[in-house]
């Protein structure tokens, strides 16, 4: 054998062990996005990355501003001054004196002008101490005097904002009457932008069971004060305040939220917020150590981040206190626990992705297409995507791909717009063919049904045949006179055969209502539908009806008896069968602005098969107005009853199966 080869191979080996292996650059976090359609976060390419980290010898940094110079003003807590650095971490100035009136106690929060001057939230000197840009003292803002603030209001400031007027926004520690006011003289002016007290079930019964007394004893609701605060180009000022339904508020001129008190993502441990000049919203959660990025509406875009008290990882907090951002979109946030200030860049995919989202909500839609384009490359998934793409289809005239686009992004309003002008180009092409066809078709159904009138009056039925139709032509005297319908079928017993059929059709009209309803009015994924849940859930109504329609009124002294509450129980579904084509057909032909003539005809539906079966009890029974009216509540009553106890005997089923099932297992292990 040739030994040449194997040293060859030999060689090749120790070679390939001497290259470096291949590094994976894994980030410590995973990024999410918010997928609009099922208001779940799904796993997403990260929007940002973790570029820096900035240590200064900070003893505990809380809080930080980036000014117009991309200059950032770190609050060091612990080592009472203000830092200000430049983007690559140099240490450009310090802030606060040594001693004298321009000594700080315990800074909590940074605020710094477009002239530069910058506005200390001094906590443990309890008042405002401004700054030049040159770190030079120039004043202080004590607790005003007013008339409207007592010795019992205390004025311990934590955090501020500055509007262009020089009135000073300043969130006052554990205060919850909002914002407090003061003007550019010191001047109180009253407090701004208040949470309310939230209400809760608890507290609703509470009101309800306890006496004036007892409630007096009970510890107030009061509400949660706000934490920390934001203003952007515009004026606009945005409040963070944990444990609330709505962390994010932002506040106009009178102190409304524009927000509507929209639930917000992420906000229960809430500690700091920022906003960028386009109008995208930062907030950190001290928590869980999580970023979330929102629109300029609020709704959650994006987030990324994680905690971890021990942490060395780059890009993992200890416990994050501020956050901030630069001109070039990067995220700053500060770290009291690692006593670091991080630095994030957005990725390829995140500038993309927001930019288009940016131009999109600006109504730039053609310039927002290359960008939707890349992101889709990318991932497939985003519902922004396919608005974005099925506004510039709108914009383009391309309405029949803008619909696919709206479908795809589950966009009702944009799907709607799209439709509007497919069908308005369809009726000016076919609309004098349609009216012909309509016109011979009534015709054709005319002519077909005097000859077949013609033909059945001289032809002799056989009489089963003739019983069916005379009972499916009661369903129409049922729907119109359903008391003189409702007697007739008292009277005799309506054929199986029938009953069945008009079920079935029930059934077979519901799937079609499953499937073809139109997308404005069912926009769902088709495939993910389980037709047999829906069915189930359509028939066991139903069903349960029957059943406790004639246990209650037998014990009630009903006349009715079960195969007469049978076949009228199944009569009164005749209004679903009737109604439910034309809403079906209307669902597939009328766009949002016109889908008052499908819900009046779903409401019309409802009532009329509630007043049905309101009349098949009063006359099935023979009982009085008032007697029915009562003994139709308990039947409603009952048959929540039945499915509680169906609900309980399922679960106790699934856990007696489960235990024989893990017993099994058990078993077999040592077998």
């Amino acid at each position: 054998m040739n030994i040449r080869i194997p040293m060859i191979v030999l060689v090749v080996c120790c070679l390939l062990a001497l290259l470096p292996l291949p590094v994976h650059a894994g980030l410590p976090y995973d990024s999410y996005y918010m997928d609009s359609n099922s208001d779940t976060w799904r796993q997403s390419q990260a929007v940002y990355v973790p570029d820096q980290v900035i240590q200064l010898s900070f003893m505990e940094p809380v809080d930080l501003y980036i000014d117009d110079r991309d200059l950032a003003y770190v609050v060091d807590r612990a080592a009472n001054q203000i830092v200000v650095m430049n983007r690559d971490g140099n240490k450009l100035l310090t802030v606060g004196d040594t001693e004298g009136q321009g000594a700080l106690n315990a800074p909590e929060g940074v605020f710094v002008t477009g002239d530069g001057t910058i506005y200390v939230a001094d906590s443990g000197n309890r008042r405002i101490a401004l700054f030049s840009d040159e770190g030079k003292f120039l004043r202080a803002y004590m607790k005003p005097d007013s008339s409207y603030l007592t010795e019992e209001d205390y004025f311990v400031p934590s955090k501020l904002v500055v509007d262009k007027r020089g009135v000073m926004y300043i969130v006052l520690s554990g205060d919850n009457r909002g914002l407090f006011r003061m003007d550019g003289e010191g001047r109180y002016t009253g407090y701004f932008g208040a949470n309310k007290a939230e209400q809760s079930y608890t507290n609703w019964v509470k009101r309800l069971v306890l006496n004036k007394e007892q409630l007096e004893k009970e510890e107030a609701n009061l509400p949660q004060p706000i934490v920390n605060a934001a203003m952007d180009a515009f004026g606009f000022l945005y409040t963070a305040t944990p444990m609330a339904k709505s962390g994010i508020k932002k506040l106009n001129a009178g102190g409304v939220d524009a927000f509507h008190n929209r639930h917000t993502w992420h906000s229960v441990k809430i500690i700091d917020l920022a906003v960028d000049r386009d109008g995208f919203l930062y907030g950190i959660d001290f928590d869980s150590g999580t970023v979330t990025i929102y629109d300029p509406y609020g709704s959650a875009l994006f987030a990324f981040g994680g905690i971890d008290a021990g942490t060395q990882q780059k890009g993992i907090f200890g416990y994050p206190t501020g956050i901030a951002l630069s001109s070039r979109h990067d995220i700053w946030v500060t770290d009291s626990k690692t006593k670091q200030v991080l630095i994030f860049v957005r990725t390829g995919f995140g500038q993309d992705v927001l930019t288009g989202t940016k131009l999109y909500m600006q109504g730039r839609y053609e310039e927002s297409k290359p960008y939707w384009e890349k992101v889709r490359m990318q991932n497939g998934m985003l519902s922004s995507i396919f608005q974005g793409l099925g506004k510039v289809d709108l914009a383009e005239s391309k309405y029949a791909q803008a619909m696919d686009h709206f479908k795809e992004a589950y966009d009702v309003d944009g799907y709607s717009q799209a439709f509007w002008e497919v069908r308005l180009q369809w009726l000016q092409r076919y609309l004098i063919a349609l009216l012909a066809a309509l016109v011979i078709f009534i015709l054709a159904v005319r002519y077909t049904l005097n000859r077949f009138s013609r033909y059945a009056a001289k032809r002799q039925w056989p009489p089963k045949l003739v019983r069916y139709t005379k009972e499916l032509k009661d369903m129409g005297s049922v729907l119109i006179h359903p008391y003189n319908g409702f007697y007739k079928m008292k009277e005799r017993k309506v054929s199986f055969v029938v009953m069945l059929f008009i079920l079935l059709f029930a059934v077979l009209v519901k799937i079609m209502r499953t499937y073809g309803t139109g997308f404005i009015f069912n926009p769902v994924d088709i495939s993910m539908i389980n037709v047999f849940s829906e069915l189930a859930f359509f028939t066991a109504p139903w069903v349960t009806w029957v059943i406790a329609n004639y246990l209650v009124c037998s014990v009630k002294n009903g006349e009715g008896r079960f195969h007469e509450v049978l076949q009228a129980s199944v009569y009164a579904l005749v209004p679903y069968l009737f109604f439910s084509i034309p809403i079906l057909i209307l669902s597939n032909v009328v766009v949002l602005e016109e889908q008052v003539l499908v819900t009046s005809l779903e409401q019309i539906m409802v009532i009329w098969l509630c007043v049905l079966f309101f009349v098949m009890t009063q006359v099935i029974h023979n009982f009085e107005f008032v007697e029915t009216l009562k003994n139709s509540l308990i039947t409603v009553f009952t048959v929540l009853i039945i499915w509680f106890f169906l609900f309980v005997a399922s679960g106790l089923t699934y856990n007696v199966y489960d235990f024989l099932y893990q017993l099994q297992r058990e078993v077999a292990q040592y077998v």
